[in-house]
């Protein structure tokens, strides 16, 4: 009976020390990023924020008939968001 058990213990370990070995291998792939990549994503989360932000503004100036100025409002809300969202990025690399 002891024998059994053990022998499930260690079959158990093996396992977890086989799957604590995979995801170390998946976080080191993850960590080995290209600087370009890096940048490229920065640029195209400022770039979407921005572009989002001054499209809803264009149609909200479009329905109400304004002058540009919720283009003006939004592209503002657009470019803090889309700092916001590099900082966060760069945080979390430095983080790493």
């Amino acid at each position: 009976m002891l024998n059994l058990f053990a022998m499930e213990l260690k079959e158990i370990k093996d396992k977890v020390k086989k799957i604590k070995s995979e995801i170390e291998k998946e976080e080191f792939e993850k960590k080995n990023v290209s600087p370009l990549g890096v940048a490229m994503k920065m640029g195209t989360e400022f770039v979407a924020a921005v572009f989002v932000a001054s499209l809803i503004g264009f149609y909200i100036d479009k329905w109400l008939e304004t002058t540009p100025i919720f283009i003006l409002i939004f592209f503002i809300i657009g470019s803090v968001a889309g700092i916001l969202n590099v900082v966060r990025s760069s945080k979390m690399i430095n983080k790493d």
